[in-house]
């Protein structure tokens, strides 16, 4: 059980409540947890029977309710929809950007489309609805329903409701950003995989300087070199010098063409011994305007090499 809040009567209960709230936070917690955990605690702080969270779908053309607490039975569910067909004024007083403020729901013009078939229902008399977004963009709803007799809410409370929502607001973004973030470790992950696995030899290089910046376990073993004695390497100084084949003119090409599809040469391995190889390469666009060049090093057999 969430312990009890003292009911909000003026604007230092507000901040008193508005910090519990936000002390209980969202570190720790799934998205969907700390959301449940939210409903709850702002029924409590309010002493309001119904606190909902709604969000609106990809079409924008309805709400999904994605967690309703009900205080007096200390329950959660899920599961609602609000389509906007059915409640068009709803939809676009919601478009608007402004908190939706009914003392008296049934005469509301932008709640009393919900009479029938939810607002008697459910017993529900007056309700505050709180647009939530995120980055600029109308995310969803928080919804705060009494239940029983309609009174006026009170600028507190209202205050309350508003603040909650961006409470609700930066969750979203937080869980966004961790999102994004364990894409990129798992995206970085993928391709460190492929990178270090490839069957083939792979030097990662510097596309303004030629310099070596990275090489894969097969390209230490075809260059007989560790990575530390790879590194910072002129990558043309690798291949065999060929009268028939300037490597730092193929170089520039392959920067100012952004790729070369196939290239016959030799490499020279630590030991001396010369390495016949077909080449490809591609031009990588990194952030910020960087540029690297990612070369493939495939080794040819005795026989390959004299078709």
């Amino acid at each position: 059980m969430l312990p009890p809040f003292r009911p909000l009567s003026n604007s230092l209960d507000l901040q008193g409540a508005f910090a519990q709230l936000s002390r209980r936070g969202f570190a720790g917690h799934r998205l969907d947890e700390a959301l449940r955990q939210l409903t709850a605690s702002t029924a409590q702080t309010l002493n309001i029977e119904r606190v909902s969270l709604w969000g609106l779908s990809a079409q924008r053309d309805q709400l999904d309710c994605i967690d309703l607490y009900e205080l007096s039975r200390n329950r959660h569910s899920s599961g609602l929809i609000w389509h906007a067909g059915r409640y068009p004024e709803y939809f676009r007083a919601l478009e608007r950007g402004e908190p939706i403020v009914a003392d008296d729901a049934m005469k509301h013009p932008s709640t009393q489309e919900f009479s029938r078939d939810y607002l008697l229902m459910n017993g529900i008399s007056a309700l505050i609805n709180s647009p939530i977004h995120a980055e600029g963009e109308l995310q969803g709803v928080l919804c705060i329903e009494r239940v029983g007799e309609h009174s006026a809410w009170t600028s507190v409370q209202r205050l309350f409701v508003h603040a909650v929502a961006s409470l609700v607001s930066l969750a979203l973004l937080q869980h966004q950003l961790l999102s994004k973030e364990e894409e990129l470790r798992d995206a970085n992950s993928l391709r460190q995989a492929l990178f270090t696995g490839a069957r083939d030899a792979i030097l990662i290089s510097d596309a303004r300087t030629g310099h070596i910046i990275d090489a894969n376990p097969q390209a230490e073993k075809l260059f007989g070199r560790r990575l530390q004695e790879l590194l910072g390497v002129l990558q043309s100084e690798l291949y065999v010098r060929s009268e028939h084949l300037d490597m730092c003119d193929l170089f520039r090409q392959l920067v100012n063409g952004g790729g070369i599809d196939s290239v016959r040469s030799a490499v020279l391995a630590d030991d001396g011994k010369l390495i016949p190889v077909e080449i490809s390469g591609q031009v990588v666009q990194l952030g910020q305007g960087k540029e690297i060049v990612q070369e493939v090093f495939r080794q040819l057999d005795t026989e390959t090499n004299r078709s």
